[in-house]
């Protein structure tokens, strides 16, 4: 039987994680917070969150080969808004398995997520958080008082993590008393005390980890590299295959190339369904997230600023946040008691939401140009043949083009500026067949200041 039911359906009703004092709203601008919390107005994405629905499911069967999701899409498709949404998925899972394993999100960079013990230390922290957040809203010790409290004290004590818990402490029992696994070594039980050793510490860290459900959060996941200072040996790769007995599995995030990277390390054969690649939202989202933010503020008269948001961000999740921010802002500061739409200026919104979404775009260029300035004049001479939304341009067109304004680039320079320009969010493949198109709306009409 299912763990969870796999259709997803977004009702577009107000939810606990959209109730968001508007002074944090504004403060928070553009950018989705990786606190374990859902985005405020997160809309749509049904099958992605489908997509990982079957993953809790197959999880819940200790199915670990099938457990990996990868996703990969622009710069301000809503990567970081799907992985918090990912993680308010499993706050609400009831435990799992004949172990009655809770779940348990841990969020990591890609960086050091090939690094074990980084790992180990990201997932001891997780789990110190959450016992102390038990404890803090249980108002006191929660059941089986002794044994949280043990676990929460000693691993505050000897990771560090500063906790004021002297309750906890006075309770505190010996440390991790069960065996497992952990990384493919077989561990047993320990009583002696603090560890002494890494041997130890793994030791304990096993016994504990088995009564989680934890995974990864790994976040611009296209930086992961074999060779790199962080790279520990393949500790991915035995994740998504499923041969590691320790209950870890992964979900990584990144922009176009993630899959490609993470095949470099030996994460390959991903189960079907497995690999999304994100893109703008659907109309019926789009409309969703404004109707959300204006039903949690109170706004009155809204019509022309719903169509005018909508209109300007063009379904792109970047833009919808930075359009609301300004309107929200604007209605605040004419209407602060009643965010009254007749009473502030449409137009000046709708010009800071477009001053913020042309800084969006300099930064993007910024990131094209940064290894050949050359590439910056490469972008301006492909943008109109990209002007139209729906636009694709075959390999052999672009790289005709490119040579029409480059006619020194060499194939390597082509091969750079494709992988540079879907970096930067200028390019993305194609679903179908050897083509490109523009994945960002309107970056085109910057790059040839139409507006």
């Amino acid at each position: 039987m299912a763990l969870v039911d796999e259709n997803y359906r977004d009702d577009g009703r107000l939810r606990g994680q959209d109730q968001v004092c508007v002074a944090d709203f504004l403060a928070d601008g553009d950018r989705a917070q990786i606190t374990g919390r859902g985005v405020p107005f997160f809309s749509g994405r049904e099958s992605e969150l489908g997509v990982f629905r079957r993953v809790v499911n197959a999880l819940s069967r200790d199915r670990r080969g099938n457990a990996t999701i990868v996703v990969e899409g622009p710069p301000g498709v809503g990567k970081s808004a799907l992985m918090c949404q990912f993680m308010e998925e499993m706050r609400s899972l009831p435990p799992t398995g004949a172990r009655r394993r809770r779940w348990l999100p841990v969020p990591v960079s890609a960086g050091e997520a090939e690094s074990p013990p980084y790992l180990a230390d990201a997932i001891d922290a997780a789990i110190v958080g959450q016992l102390s957040a038990d404890l803090l809203a249980s108002g006191g010790l929660p059941r089986k008082s002794a044994e949280a409290a043990g676990l929460v004290g000693k691993l505050s004590e000897y990771w560090g993590g500063g906790l004021d818990l002297a309750r906890a402490r006075t309770k505190a029992k010996e440390f991790f008393d069960r065996g497992g696994s952990v990384m493919g070594f077989s561990l047993g039980a320990s009583r002696k005390g603090p560890p002494k050793t890494i041997s130890e510490a793994a030791d304990r860290r096993s016994n504990t980890w088995q009564s989680w459900e934890i995974i990864l959060m790994i976040d611009e996941a296209q930086g992961i590299e074999p060779g790199g200072r962080h790279a520990g040996g393949g500790t991915l790769s035995a994740l998504h295959q499923g041969i590691v007995r320790a209950p870890v599995s992964f979900c990584a995030f990144g922009l176009p190339g993630t899959l490609l990277a993470l095949g470099d390390i030996g994460v390959s054969r991903l189960s079907g369904g497995r690999a999304i690649h994100l893109r703008g939202l659907d109309d019926r989202a789009a409309g969703q997230t404004v109707e959300r933010c204006f039903n949690l503020f109170g706004v009155e008269g809204g019509t022309p600023w719903r169509e005018a948001i909508l209109a300007r961000a063009a379904n792109w999740p970047q833009h919808l946040a930075a359009y609301l921010n300004a309107a929200i802002r604007q209605l605040r500061e004419a209407s602060p008691e009643r965010m009254d739409a007749g009473q502030a200026d449409l137009g000046a919104a709708v010009r800071e939401g477009d001053r913020a979404r042309a800084n969006y775009y300099r930064q993007r260029m910024a990131r094209l140009t940064r290894r050949n300035i050359e590439f910056g004049n490469l972008a301006r001479g492909l943008a109109p043949l990209f002007g139209e939304r729906e636009a694709r341009l075959s390999t052999t067109e672009l790289t005709r083009t490119a040579r029409s304004v480059w006619p020194d680039m060499s194939d390597a320079d082509i091969t750079q500026f494709i992988r540079d320009a879907e970096h930067s969010g200028f390019l993305a493949p194609a679903d179908e067949g050897d083509a490109y198109s523009m994945p960002i709306p309107s970056f085109a009409s910057h790059l040839l200041g139409d507006r």
